[in-house]
């Protein structure tokens, strides 16, 4: 098994971790990201990129740059093979082993593996609308009182 750590672009502070063994594919890899998130639409509409700068050859992005907010893709490299093991696509268990000191957890420095595109106008997870529900039901309540 190996663990990734994961972000969503345009969302600030959105890192996330999942576990997938190095021998699953990219399709895999989208369905994990679509449990832990509790997503409502399709997996397959994910779309995933590797979090190494300079198109792959670079340094991992760090949970500092997902902090700051990453809101492009650019120069990242898409994993857009459903059928590519992830240990093919430099998310072996070697690729992402990284050994976290203090210092790097205080500059938030830790390795960023997976950037992850929403699909646009995708509804949020479950728990994200189960809650706007609850808003929804507040505010016909009260606007129910003040009518009586």
């Amino acid at each position: 098994m190996v663990k990734l750590f994961c972000a969503i672009v345009g969302v600030a502070g959105s890192a996330f971790s999942v576990r997938v063994d190095e021998s699953d594919s990219v399709d895999d890899l989208k369905k994990a990201i679509k449990e832990e998130k509790m997503y409502l639409f399709p997996a397959d509409k994910l779309q995933l990129f590797l979090a190494k700068k300079d198109e792959g050859r670079g340094a991992w992005l760090t949970e500092a740059d997902v902090n700051n907010g990453v809101k492009d893709t650019d120069g990242l490299t898409p994993l857009d093979v459903a059928g590519a093991p992830l240990n093919l696509v430099d998310l072996s268990a070697e690729d992402v082993r990284f050994r976290v000191t203090k210092e790097d957890i205080m500059a938030k420095k830790t390795p960023v593996h997976v950037l992850v595109v929403v699909p646009e106008g995708a509804v949020g997870s479950a728990s994200e609308t189960s809650k706007m529900d609850q808003v929804v039901q507040e505010v016909h309540e009260i606007g129910m009182s003040t009518q009586r």
